[in-house]
């Protein structure tokens, strides 16, 4: 009868090890699971067309009246935002070159009341969540607008 209560007691840590495994495995599935979601949520994240087409056209107009430096290449744009308190700011990131200097610097401009433009320096893209848009589409934007603009 002993022998039978040893055998009852071990296999029944057995079963209790083995659904405690599973369980486990199955919560780190889940979890896996969760986490792949929410990246794909993230990267679904995408800036307004509207609020796109005035960044460019932003960018494109400080070019235009801000020289030096004056840009006669556009590449390497992105589009994304950062959160600020409860509101996300829009920006678009990417480098010019500078006909002056003739090298390429970063800019970067952010949607605000109105927009803001900054030249070198690019602490606000490195803070930024990019969304996913066609670079080249976004440097042609802001090309073909200035080119309008300086006819």
């Amino acid at each position: 009868m002993r022998n039978n209560s040893f055998l009852f007691q071990t296999s029944a840590s057995i079963a209790l090890t083995l659904l405690v495994a599973c369980n486990t495995h199955l919560n780190d599935k889940t979890l896996q699971t969760n986490t792949s979601d929410t990246t794909s949520i993230e990267s679904k994240v995408s800036t307004p067309d509207s609020v796109i087409q005035f960044l460019i056209a932003s960018a494109a107009a400080d070019f235009n009246e801000h020289k030096p430096p004056t840009a006669i290449d556009i590449r390497n744009v992105k589009t994304g935002f950062i959160v600020s308190g409860n509101e996300k700011l829009y920006l678009i990131c990417g480098e010019f070159l500078s006909k002056e200097k003739n090298e390429w610097e970063s800019f970067t401009t952010i949607k605000t009341s109105g927009y803001e433009q900054y030249i070198g320096g690019d602490s606000y893209c490195q803070k930024a969540t990019f969304t996913d848009t066609d670079s080249d589409i976004l440097s042609e934007g802001i090309k073909s607008k200035l080119t309008v603009l300086k006819k």
